[in-house]
């Protein structure tokens, strides 16, 4: 997007400090959680986009967290409770010996290793096939899981926004982790469920990207990012009128 509002004549810069003269900022750390003096500070009259939005994690923005005492009797999913599988806030750690084997012994059992598989979670058939130790790991929660079933894919909705400008799809997979990598077809959407308006201004999002599930006739939220990334065509009309969500601030 910033591409398109260099071609639309605004000046675009990007750093860890307030650009001089910046009227408007977005807080574009790849982090779940940000810690306040991590945010700029800014001048009179500047405002920061996302400002507010400084924890993501899914015990925050989750409504389907359950414990070994819920009164639930169906499936479960096993997550981490950072986004993306905790994989940004690893970057640029060495891993130790320890952690390495535990992640090849992952490949064959995630139990025996007490490590989730890389880059998915566990759907388990109830609250009592929860290993004891996932209850213990204060890196992973545990939540029902309430699939959207279409003509027998499973399927995630997602909806991207800035300012007043958005758009939808749905993805459809034969994996009960439907995602971009799971895919096998996809849908766009015009019509944006009730509920996600006031989910976006209580978690404090002016930018960014629900992933969630229709339950019941009800918009589910499974995940909530702040920094999400396009696929596709840089000059797609669809990013061309989200970009101009940025016209709403300024």
């Amino acid at each position: 997007m910033a591409k398109l509002w260099a071609e639309d004549g605004l000046k675009v810069s990007a750093g860890r400090k307030w650009a001089e003269g910046a009227d408007l900022g977005f807080l574009h750390l790849n982090k779940t959680r940000i810690k306040p003096n991590e945010v700029p500070i800014i001048p009179n009259g500047g405002r920061l986009l996302n400002g507010k939005a400084l924890d993501i994690s899914k015990r925050v923005i989750s409504s389907l967290l359950v414990t070994p005492e819920s009164n639930w009797d169906g499936r479960v999913i096993i997550k981490t409770d950072l986004n993306h599988f905790g994989i940004p806030e690893a970057q640029g750690k060495k891993p130790s010996w320890k952690a390495k084997l535990r992640s090849q012994v992952a490949k064959f059992s995630w139990q025996l290793a007490r490590e989730l598989p890389f880059k998915d979670y566990p759907v388990l058939s109830g609250l009592r096939k929860v290993p004891p130790w996932v209850w213990e790991d204060k890196r992973l929660i545990v939540e029902k899981f309430l699939p959207e079933i279409d003509s027998g894919y499973y399927c995630v909705r997602g909806w991207m926004f800035l300012g007043q400008q958005s758009y939808g799809w749905k993805l459809y997979s034969t994996h009960p982790l439907a995602k971009g990598g799971t895919m096998v077809k996809h849908d766009y959407l015009e019509d944006i469920p009730e509920g996600l308006e006031a989910l976006r201004a209580m978690h404090g999002f002016d930018f960014g990207k629900f992933d969630y599930v229709m339950h019941e006739g009800r918009a589910v939220l499974l995940d909530a990012n702040k920094t999400p990334a396009f696929v596709g065509d840089p000059a797609s009309p669809r990013l061309r009128r989200l970009a101009s969500g940025i016209h709403d601030y300024l």
